[in-house]
């Protein structure tokens, strides 16, 4: 196995993005840590920063019992709250630009 050459700078740089990245994280997890959802989107938008699908997010909403009507919630609904504009607050954003990461294929945290 090859093993690739890297410059001291480029290590440099690539410890300077990874601290930037681990800043960015850690401020996301206290924004959920300190997140109190006061209306069903907000709820929802809160529910998906944890579970990261709309699935289990739809699961956990119709468990705890809200309905659309008659009907329970799908994935459906769930992406059309995630989707909506504008934009309810800097969750909402974050959450919102994480779905469109996860329907691309391209896996990402929050």
């Amino acid at each position: 196995m090859k093993i690739k050459k890297i410059s001291l700078a480029n290590r440099k740089q690539y410890i300077q993005d990874l601290q930037k990245e681990i800043e960015k994280q850690e401020y996301i997890i206290q924004l959920i840590e300190s997140y109190t959802p006061t209306t069903l989107e907000q709820k929802i938008i809160y529910e998906y920063a944890i579970e990261g699908n709309v699935t289990d997010v739809a699961a956990k909403i119709n468990a705890e019992g809200f309905r659309i009507g008659e009907r329970k919630y799908i994935s459906n609904d769930i992406t059309a709250v995630i989707n909506q504009k504008p934009v309810i607050d800097e969750l909402h954003e974050i959450v919102k630009k994480s779905f469109e990461h996860n329907k691309k294929g391209m896996k990402r945290y929050l």
